[in-house]
């Protein structure tokens, strides 16, 4: 789900409906949580995105550590957010988004 700043709205949609498939390759299944969570940034649902980073963590460890968007997405929770302060400071600590 590669999207612009138009279709945030259109791609939560879609992802409402469809979910990758559990044989799908493990990093194809978190860079699906990863632009999930970019969109829901956009669209100021900063719960429901911190949540989609947490679910590619889970996914693919690795992949989320290294991916520039779920580094860059956390950072700006920590500078939007403020609930679960605990929580996201430690996921931003072990993403190096500090």
């Amino acid at each position: 789900m590669s999207l612009g700043t138009a279709h945030v709205s259109r791609a939560l949609d879609v992802a409402r409906d469809w979910k990758p498939p559990r044989d799908l390759p493990s990093e194809r299944r978190s860079s699906f949580s990863i632009e999930l969570a970019r969109a829901q940034v956009w669209a100021g649902l900063m719960d429901d995105a911190f949540e989609s980073l947490k679910a590619a963590r889970r996914v693919a460890p690795q992949h989320t550590r290294e991916h520039p968007w779920a580094r860059e997405d956390t950072a700006t929770l920590r500078r939007l957010k403020r609930a679960d302060a605990e929580e996201l400071t430690a996921f931003a600590a072990w993403i190096g988004a500090v």
